[in-house]
């Protein structure tokens, strides 16, 4: 059974109750809704694939619509801290955002990615028949899913959402490790940049590109006159003196100006190869000299006292991960109520219980509002640079948009998903009692034991191959030389 009778039996009756006050909550909760998915479409057109024409209509809708309710399902947390709502709607609303949720990434994602994989084999006359292979398909793996000795699950709502979990994990670990090294790199490029330098290597940039264009042109100029000679041999028009020479050139396979003409070609190519590196160059010195001046307005004073702040907290994100990935992981209390207790005291206020959970409250909503913003910004980015590489090797192989899209949709969905799942560690009890109702059986700490893992591997490696690519770009930008580059002469 893929959802268990209670949650369906919650999911039908939805609108049990139809006064104004449970009105409201529906009402509210469409409208946010609809402002994620157009903030979707602009995510997706405007930032993510702007260079791309994606013809589909419909699979950029199941995108938004993707995107729309995963971010919902984090804002169910704000419903939660300001009580929007009754408190008979909220859990309705929960059943909702999750059901669907599963439904996409699970379901109807899997279904059409297969669908236009099979589209592209050659069943494209056979519309129905792709339906129904790629429904098959789902459900023969999801059978095989429920059915192998090593899962031991049933497909009910909170094993689906474990099993979309236990991929947003390693996601997770992997992107925020990622990041804990690349977003302090960034910042810290900004500090310690020697605007001296970015000069003089911009102006050696220009006098290597300018070198580069003589010899294309003078390898351009050879390979017109090699061409125009071999017409005029081809032709008839150059006359040998002797008549052996002229029955000989008649049988020479390959005469000597085409294998000349070949060469010319061959260090054309070459030519414009490092024609095109070395003006990559160029536009990083140029960011780079319009990162220093940015550095001196206000704003890039603000990032480089943050430069300081996000490398202590990767740091002591990296010692803690350490930690918790050899003696494990143990549930604490929330951040905002730790920071609270250390620092109120400290100032010496003395706050009731009611007065101290309201400021927990709004605390925990801004840093909610905050891991919102931060999360879905950096794992865009992220993403961004990933669905590039993979959209030029699909532009290669003449894969159809729509799957990329798809694909796309499906990583967001999981990967905020998880992320709704995981901060029930991170938020009092009393925003994540009605969550807890479809996350029974979960086991958080062991996702998190998993998380730290892969985040320490992923920030080693990403260290690793920041830094062979920092050196990498420094020998070739500071050790080109002219005598370097194997032209003819």
């Amino acid at each position: 059974m893929l959802i268990d009778q209670n949650t369906w039996h919650g999911f039908i009756n939805l609108f049990d109750q139809p006064n104004m006050e449970s009105w409201l909550g529906w009402i509210i909760y469409i409208f946010c809704l609809i402002a994620a998915m157009i903030l979707g479409h602009w995510l997706l057109t405007q930032f993510i694939v702007p260079d791309y024409d994606i013809h589909s209509k419909f699979t950029i809708f199941l995108f938004c619509l993707t995107f729309s309710l995963s971010t919902m399902a984090l804002g169910m947390f704000i419903f939660e801290i300001f009580k929007i709502g009754q408190s008979q709607t909220r859990p309705k609303l929960w059943s909702f955002t999750l059901i669907s949720d599963v439904l996409l990434l699970l379901y109807l994602l899997p279904n059409l990615s297969f669908y236009f994989i099979f589209h592209r084999i050659g069943f494209g006359k056979l519309s129905i028949l792709i339906i129904w292979l790629s429904a098959l398909t789902i459900l023969i793996t999801l059978y095989l899913f429920d059915k192998l000795p090593i899962t031991n699950v049933q497909l009910n709502l909170p094993s689906q959402i474990d099993f979309i979990t236990k991929i947003g994990t390693f996601m997770i670990g992997i992107l925020s490790g990622f990041g804990a090294v690349y977003c302090p790199w960034a910042y810290f490029q900004m500090i310690s940049l020697d605007i001296n330098k970015v000069k003089q290597g911009k102006k050696q940039i220009i006098s290597n590109i300018y070198f580069i264009l003589a010899e294309i042109e003078k390898s351009v100029v050879k390979l017109v006159m090699i061409n125009e000679e071999y017409r005029n041999k081809k032709n008839g028009q150059i006359q040998s003196s002797f008549f052996w020479a002229r029955i000989q050139n008649w049988f020479k396979k390959k005469p000597r100006e085409s294998q000349e003409r070949k060469d010319l070609k061959e260090e054309l190519r070459q030519l414009k190869v490092i024609h095109n590196q070395l003006y990559d160059h160029f536009k990083d010195y140029i960011d780079e000299e319009i990162r220093y001046y940015q550095s001196k307005s206000l704003y890039g004073k603000f990032l480089k006292r943050l430069a300081w702040i996000v490398l202590i907290y990767c740091i002591y994100k990296m010692i803690m991960s350490t930690i918790n990935a050899i003696w494990g992981r143990k549930k604490s209390i929330d951040p905002i109520s730790r920071i609270l207790k250390v620092i109120l005291p400290f100032f010496g206020f003395e706050l009731d219980q009611i007065t101290y959970e309201t400021l927990a409250m709004y605390g925990t909503f801004i840093f909610m509002g905050y891991l919102m913003f931060s999360n879905v910004r950096s794992f865009s980015l992220n993403l961004v640079n990933i669905f590039n590489t993979f959209m030029g090797m699909a532009v290669l192989s003449k894969l159809p948009y729509e799957i990329m899209v798809l694909f796309i949709a499906e990583v967001f969905g999981v990967y905020l998903l998880s992320t709704v799942i995981l901060l029930q560690t991170s938020l009092p009890d009393s925003f994540i009692s009605n969550l807890k109702e479809y996350s029974q059986g979960i086991e958080i700490l062991s996702h998190y034991e998993n998380i730290d893992k892969l985040f320490l591997l992923s920030g080693l490696i990403s260290t690793i191959i920041i830094y062979i690519n920092y050196r990498r770009r420094k020998y070739k930008l500071e050790n080109f030389e002219k005598s370097d580059l194997k032209l003819r002469d």
